[in-house]
């Protein structure tokens, strides 16, 4: 029986789209370029994982990416939150789920500033009861420790948990571990998939 629901934020509560903001921001010919030295770099993993600032990555981007030095800054400077749109069907969602006594936990890779944008923009404290961010911990999924952290710290018991994830290497990491999956390919069918599973 699920007692405890695990939700990671992108592409689950909240669309990660950094299309929106190339195609916005970034002139045609450097989009290519700067989606592979920006978003798919790894760099933008070290920011998940709490270890590179924002400072000295606006550096790093903008010396790789010299013709869209402003994009980077823009960026930067809105704390990722051009390419992040929640998704509000899916975050009432969650509210319910909190009326319906489930206990509601983050567990996400996510830049610090972003984090704490988002955060404090969605009220995520009013229904989350606690959450494992990646950047706090220097710790990333599907790495076994992450997974293992937020079992511990919220003494969780895996077979009456639920985690939902977009990332398939994020999920079988999970199941290992006994913890009960929803593979979330669309943000569409979150609760038709959650429901299933309760």
């Amino acid at each position: 029986m699920v007692k405890n629901i695990i939700f990671d934020l992108g592409n689950v509560l909240i669309k990660y789209d950094p299309k929106t903001f190339i195609e916005t921001c970034v002139s045609e010919k450097n989009r290519e370029q700067f989606i592979s030295s920006v978003f798919h770099s790894d760099e933008w993993q070290d920011l998940d994982r709490g270890t590179l600032s924002y400072e000295k990555a606006v550096e790093i981007f903008s010396e790789r990416n010299p013709e869209e030095k402003i994009a980077v800054e823009r960026l930067f400077k809105n704390n990722i939150q051009d390419a992040l749109f929640p998704n509000m069907k899916n975050i009432e969602f969650v509210k319910r789920l909190k009326q319906e006594n489930y206990k509601l936990y983050i567990l996400s890779n996510f830049h610090r500033e972003s984090f704490e944008m988002i955060s404090e923009k969605l009220e995520f404290e009013k229904f989350f009861d606690g959450k494992i961010v990646s950047c706090y911990y220097h710790l990333l999924k599907p790495e076994k420790e992450i997974y293992d952290l937020i079992l511990g710290e919220y003494n969780l018991s895996p077979e009456e948990t639920l985690f939902i994830d977009d990332t398939k290497a994020n999920i079988e990491k999970a199941k290992e571990l006994g913890i009960q999956v929803v593979h979330l390919t669309s943000l569409e069918e979150l609760e038709k998939k959650v429901r299933e599973k309760l």
